[in-house]
């Protein structure tokens, strides 16, 4: 992969994120064929976040990306379905996580997985701590509700036997 494209994706972490940007590189699709044969990131300025901007400029100075409208389009239809492409990791925590925590545990996943994923979180304080993940059909509960619940239903059936 193209070091801006592997800079660019190592950004996108959760489901929200991939929306987010997915919807920008639809926007860039449609501007693709407004105003000819311009640079897409002179097109789209003002109109898409800081952070495409620069990725579009990155790849226009590595010749990645021509003013060729069509050319433009496939590109970024190259880019939506590699984003596309990355498999998903759900993950469900009890707090609401930083930008360094997501950003560390999806690099723990690509150590582990050996490719970048994409979380799709949810947040649910039930579970008091720890995480319940699935992958690929995979589910393992990791949560600490699961462990307080396995030591009362022990200590319950302890009990019932006097």
């Amino acid at each position: 992969m193209e070091k801006p494209l592997e800079e660019f994706t190592e950004k996108i972490n959760t489901k929200e994120e991939l929306i987010f940007y997915l919807e920008g590189l639809s926007q860039a699709q449609q501007a693709a064929f407004r105003e000819g044969r311009a640079l897409l990131s002179e097109k789209l300025k003002g109109k898409i976040s800081k952070e495409l901007k620069n990725f579009f400029e990155k790849m226009e100075e590595k010749g990645m990306l021509s003013k060729n409208p069509e050319q433009q389009y496939s590109f970024l239809e190259k880019i939506k379905k590699y984003l596309l492409s990355l498999p998903e990791v759900k993950l469900e925590i009890a707090f609401s996580p930083s930008n360094d925590f997501l950003k560390n545990i999806s690099l723990w996943f690509k150590e582990e997985l050996g490719q970048k994923v994409i979380l799709d979180l949810t947040v649910n304080p039930k579970i008091v701590g720890g995480a319940i993940i699935e992958y690929q059909g995979n589910w393992r509960d990791y949560s600490l509700a699961r462990e307080i619940d396995k030591l009362i239903n022990d200590k319950l059936s302890h009990y019932e036997g006097f």
